[in-house]
C-alpha cells in the first residue's frame, strides 16, 4: 500500500535532524515499517527524492496520435449518423478503442437525441413574450399561488419501460415465467381522472363516469366547479390561478371566459398568460 507524502516528509524531516532509522521507526510504530522507513532514507540519500516515480508501463498500440485525428474529423465532419461500430470498422480497431479514445483523449460524452416541438418564428415570438411576461410579472409568491391541472386516461394494460423493467434468468423461457411478458389488452377497460397540485397539496382526484367524455360542456360543468371548490379549500381566500395545456376543452371560450371570472390569473401552455383585465 502507498503511503501518504505527509509520512514521508515526516521520515525525511527526522532523518535530516539527525535521527537513525531505528529511532525514526520507533516514533512512528504503527504508520509505517522499519524496512520501508529503511528504503526511503537510502532512495533519498542516493536521488535527493522519495517521491514515487512514473513508471514507463507498456506503450500504447491502438489509440495512436493518428487514430484520435482520425476520429476527431469524423465527430466534425457533416456525416449525420456518427456511429462507433462505424468508426471501429472504417479506422480499423476496435469499438471499446474508440469508445476509449473519445473518452479518454478527446474528453466527449454521449448525449441522446431529444424531441422537440418544431415552431415557427411567430410561435417562438410568443412564447419569448410569454417568458418576458413570467419574468417581470411572476414573483416567487405569486407561483405559489397557481394550481397546475391536467386530466388523464389510466387503462388496465398499466406501464412499464422496456429498459428498465428487466428480468434476469437463465434462458427466454424461464424469463417469461418469471414475468417477462407484459400483456396487453386491445380494448381495455379505462378511466379518465383529472388532479391538480398546488404549492400547499394535491387535490382530491376526480374521477370521471366510464362513458363520459372530455369535451367543453363536461370541462365547464363538471371539472371547473370541482377545481373551484378545491383551490377555496386549498388556498382559503387568497387569489389564486389556473395553469392549463392546449387542450381543446381548455381553449373553449365559454371555458376560457369562465376562467378569468374567478381566477386572477391564467396560464396557458399553447399560447402563454392570459390576464383577468381589471
Amino acid at each position: 500500500m502507498v503511503k501518504g507524502n505527509d509520512v514521508r516528509d515526516l521520515v525525511i524531516s527526522h532523518f535530516e535532524s539527525g535521527k537513525k532509522a531505528p529511532e525514526i521507526a520507533k516514533m512512528l510504530v504503527g504508520k509505517v515499517h522499519r524496512s520501508t522507513v529503511d528504503r526511503w532514507i537510502q532512495r533519498y540519500k542516493q536521488s535527493g527524492s522519495i517521491g514515487v516515480q512514473n513508471k514507463s508501463g507498456r506503450p500504447r498500440t491502438a489509440c495512436t496520435k493518428r487514430l484520435i485525428n482520425l476520429v476527431n474529423k469524423r465527430l466534425n465532419s457533416k456525416i449525420p449518423r456518427k456511429s462507433l461500430r462505424t468508426m471501429a470498422k472504417d479506422f480499423n480497431t476496435s469499438l471499446w478503442t474508440v469508445r476509449r479514445v473519445l473518452n479518454e483523449d478527446l474528453h466527449k460524452k454521449c448525449y441522446r437525441k431529444i424531441k422537440v416541438k418544431k415552431l415557427n418564428e411567430d410561435q417562438k415570438s410568443k412564447r419569448k413574450r410569454c417568458c418576458q411576461w413570467i419574468r417581470k410579472n411572476m414573483g416567487c409568491d405569486k407561483t405559489k399561488k397557481i394550481m397546475f391541472t391536467d386530466e388523464k386516461i389510466f387503462t388496465r394494460n398499466g406501464y412499464f419501460n422496456p429498459k428498465n423493467d428487466e428480468v434476469w434468468a437463465n434462458n427466454r423461457n424461464d424469463a417469461n415465467e418469471y414475468g417477462g411478458i407484459h400483456e396487453r389488452e386491445k380494448y381495455p377497460v379505462s378511466i379518465m381522472v383529472a388532479l391538480g397540485a398546488t404549492w400547499n397539496d394535491i387535490t382530491v382526484p376526480f374521477f370521471f363516469q366510464r362513458s363520459e367524455r372530455l369535451n367543453g360542456k363536461t370541462y365547464l360543468d363538471e371539472l371547473l366547479p370541482f377545481y373551484k371548490m378545491e383551490g377555496d379549500r386549498l388556498f382559503g381566500h387568497q387569489n389564486w390561478g389556473f395553469q392549463q395545456d392546449g387542450a381543446n376543452c381548455h381553449t373553449d371560450k365559454s371555458v376560457q371566459k369562465w376562467c378569468k371570472k374567478i381566477s386572477s390569473f391564467l396560464f396557458r401552455k399553447a399560447s402563454g398568460p392570459q390576464i383577468r383585465p381589471s
